[in-house]
């Protein structure tokens, strides 16, 4: 008995037997007469590859039989052929249609009119005409001419329709695309066959039947379609140890879609594959259809067997290495006693693959470079697995003659041999290779040569089991930026994108400088993504530059508390748009309330004022603090201007005038502070410098900050108090697995009075707090009334582990 989806075939054969016998189609005889040629030279070539060309493309068609020329040249020798001429050529041959024209060169131009004769109609003939460029296209000329006469000589074979029946879920569009006989085409018997294989090809027909017919306009086609049944449901049986949610994440059929045998077939094979992941090499998956009409179920049927582990990895021919230190390179493990937790023992044979690759990689890393891994061999029984792997070590290798050859830079060869990776080996290293050929290239972008390529030769000498590597350059010429483009900024302008750039268009290309610009790009923290693109320009010297940005929201608030016992219960909040109005402008506003702090301070920064790289800040602040004896209330405001100086170095230059007010002096405050009890106003400038190398200014993961200053006050610049005031800090961060950061932070400070005027207490070093010493305060001088009146030296070290809280809001 045949089954029911196994006709398939048979109705496929039946419908190509059908076209071949149902559709006879009447054949066209057609002669080409020699084509006039208008050129100054190679007219009889030009004749010859003409006519050829069009014959050639003619006989593609299934209805067409081109008269030979024997039987009409007797007709035409020694006359001109005109219209009457040619419909007499026609009569005596019996052909349907005569084609006749002429043929024009002009320099490279190449043009053809062409006659199509309707030798039974006279009054039916047909002008064409086309041109091309080149007798390297006559082919491509001809056959356009080709489609527009078959279109005129076999007009009664064009589709004028295709229709669908019984296509109730399948879009008739989805069917129509992939058809080659389409409306406005020449039918065709043999396409039409091949359609039919494709319509069955999609999967969703069980049944398709092809009607050709004729009609005034044309052919008309009409598929009749029988669809495969909806699936209702999927079900999923002798599942135990593994969740049905986990199988059905492996299908890619579902309810409310059509059946495909295809899919359903493919679908019990991923099922397996998922059970022989998780342990089940011996599992079992069959499948079975349940039809009810128009409908179907789908059940998966799984005999699970029992879960199998590996019991041994063995390795054969290693004698460098154990077998322990090979074993821990690859992600594969023996059953443990705590498989149930670790999973180990399950066989993954992608990581295995993978645990190859690296073995591979090891070997010739390490000097032998005949290293060869073989392809693991897998056994198991009803209990255990057993992965075998085939080693073939060689012998090992050491570094001999290393050189470099080929054009010249300006760095000298004897400096670049002295970075070269492999020049610090003792053993032949492959992955050293591939880094000095990365760093050679690199400088050779760095000087202009875009194109640069090198090129490792390795020599090999048995004898001394040596390894001679010659590094050869070819910087090719001298590229430079043609044109920067910036795709993607709605809000960002471009200047403000620009002036982070390290490259100007009209310079030399250089990879140092595109890497460096995409760092700073970066580091504005204005875009989610950013892509470098570069691309030939209008000339081969020349190179574009398109850079692909997605923008994100700048607008920042944060929110937090802490506790210290400097200032107590703290809450934080910030409110900043850190690219205000796309001009990479920061407005922030910033507040700070405690039990024994409260401090407020609105600020706006320019990075680039007046259009030059010169960084602004202007503040305005409020801070109310309580001391033990004494209350503090401060108001200010100060701007400082910064210059990049070198390289991630920066200067600073600031400008501040506050007024403090120390009032609610305890009765039991020491004479000192009683003494400043009052209102004083201090000016002063602070003059610092600072080099960052961190990856991100906010909240960095690698790099450091360090920071030299010195602040004056008084004297010239007039004010109650008069001091100089020196100090110093550096951070380094270190990032650490999972997303954790270490970072380690000292700081060191100097002061001393000027003009024989007291140093404010308010104004003195302080240790104590979340910022400095967590869990301390007012750690520093004290005097004879135990009143903390702060230090005029101090030095400071912290170390922290930042960590995400919740990662994906960004808490830490």
């Amino acid at each position: 008995m045949i089954c029911k989806y196994g006709k398939i075939l048979i109705l496929i054969i039946a419908a190509t037997f059908f076209c071949n016998n149902a559709f006879a189609e009447d054949t066209k005889s057609v002669v080409i007469l020699p084509f006039e040629i208008h050129s100054k030279t190679d007219t009889t070539k030009l004749q010859n590859q003409i006519s050829s060309s069009l014959a050639n493309e003619l006989l593609k068609a299934e209805s067409i039989r081109l008269v030979e020329k024997k039987e009409f040249e007797g007709l035409i020798k020694g006359k001109i052929i005109d219209e009457k001429l040619a419909i007499d050529v026609g009569k005596e041959t019996g052909a349907d249609f005569v084609i006749t024209g002429s043929l024009t060169r002009i320099g490279t131009l190449i043009s053809t009119d062409v006659r199509v004769i309707d030798v039974g109609h006279e009054e039916g003939s047909h002008s064409i005409y086309a041109q091309g460029m080149g007798l390297e296209n006559i082919g491509a000329l001809a056959s356009k001419l080709s489609g527009e006469i078959l279109l005129k000589t076999l007009s009664d074979q064009k589709i004028a329709k295709v229709e669908f029946t019984g296509n109730e879920r399948v879009e008739t569009s989805a069917i129509y695309n992939i058809l080659i006989n389409t409306k406005g085409k020449l039918f065709s018997k043999k396409k039409l066959s091949a359609d039919i294989k494709a319509i069955y090809k999609m999967g969703y027909f069980r049944d398709v039947k092809a009607d050709v017919t004729d009609s005034p306009e044309g052919k008309v086609i009409r598929f009749t379609l029988r669809e495969m049944p909806l699936i209702t449901a999927i079900e999923i049986t002798g599942n135990d140890d593994i969740d049905k949610d986990d199988i059905e994440e492996e299908l890619t059929i579902e309810p409310k879609q059509l059946l495909t045998l295809e899919k359903v077939t493919s679908d019990a094979e991923n099922i397996r594959e998922l059970y022989k992941k998780e342990g089940f090499l011996n599992a079992e998956v069959t499948h079975k259809i349940e039809e009810d009409g128009k409908t179907a179920r789908v059940i998966f049927t799984i005999k699970e067997n029992k879960r199998i582990y590996i019991k041994k990895v063995a390795f054969e021919g290693n004698k460098a290495y154990t077998t322990d230190d090979l074993r821990d390179m690859i992600d594969i493990s023996e059953w443990g006693i705590f498989h149930f937790l670790t999973d180990s023992g399950l066989l993954d044979e992608e990581k295995l693959n993978q645990g190859v690759d690296k073995l591979t990689a090891f070997y010739h890393n390490n000097g032998y470079i005949n290293a060869r891994i073989a392809e693991p061999e897998i056994t198991h029984d009803e209990k255990w697995i057993y992965v075998k792997i085939v080693v073939t070590e060689g012998k090992q290798f050491r570094v001999g003659a290393v050189k470099i050859i080929g054009d010249t830079l300006t760095i000298d060869r004897s400096e670049l041999l002295e970075k070269l990776k492999i020049n610090k080996k003792d053993y032949f290293d492959r992955e050293s290779i591939v880094k000095d050929v990365d760093y050679l290239t690199e400088s050779c972008n760095n000087e202009g040569y875009a194109y640069a390529g090198v090129v490792p030769q390795t020599v090999p000498d048995e004898k001394a089991q040596s390894v001679d590597v010659t590094y050869k350059v070819d910087k090719g010429s001298l590229v430079y930026i043609n044109r920067i483009s910036i795709i993607g900024n709605t809000k960002t302008r471009d200047k403000v994108i620009r002036r982070q750039l390290a490259i100007m268009e009209g310079d030399l290309y250089n990879r140092k400088k595109l890497k460096s610009s995409y760092m700073r790009l970066t580091q504005l923290r204005y875009f989610s993504e950013i892509d470098f693109k570069t691309g030939k320009g209008p000339r081969e010297e020349l190179m574009d530059v398109n850079i692909e940005i997605a923008e994100k929201a700048t607008g920042l608030f944060s929110v937090g508390a802490g506790y210290s016992a400097q200032d107590k219960a703290t809450v934080m909040a910030q409110v900043s748009q850190q690219n205000l109005f796309g001009r990479g402008q920061t407005l922030n506003l910033s507040a700070s309330v405690g039990s024994s702090t409260t401090r407020y301070e609105l600020s706006f920064i320019e990075p680039w004022l007046f259009d030059l790289p010169l960084w602004s800040k202007f503040k305005v602040w409020n801070m109310e603090r309580e001391y033990d004896s004494y209350d503090l209330d401060t108001t200010g405001t100060g701007f400082t201007l910064g210059y990049p100086l070198w390289e991630r170095v920066r200067g600073y230059i600031g400008y501040e005038y506050s007024d403090q007010n120390v009032k609610n002096v305890a009765t039991t405050a020491s004479q000192y502070i009683k003494d400043q009890e009052g209102n004083t106003t201090s000016s002063g400038v602070t003059m610092s410098l600072s080099r960052n190398t961190t990856d991100d200014w906010m909240f960095p993961s690698r790099g450091s900050k360090n920071r030299i200053s010195v602040e004056h006050k008084g004297t010239i610049l007039q004010g109650d108090t008069s001091f100089t005031k020196y100090n110093a800090s550096s951070s380094w961060f270190f990032p650490l697995p999972l997303d954790n950061i270490f970072g380690v932070r000292g700081r060191a400070g100097y002061m001393h009075a000027n003009e024989g005027k007291e140093i404010p207490v308010f104004d003195r070093f302080y240790l104590g707090g979340m910022n400095s010493l967590r869990g301390l305060r007012s750690v520093g001088p004290k005097d004879a009334s135990g009143d903390a009146i702060g230090g005029k030296t101090m030095a400071n070290f912290n170390a922290e582990i930042i960590f995400p809280l919740i990662k994906d809001a960004g808490m830490k």
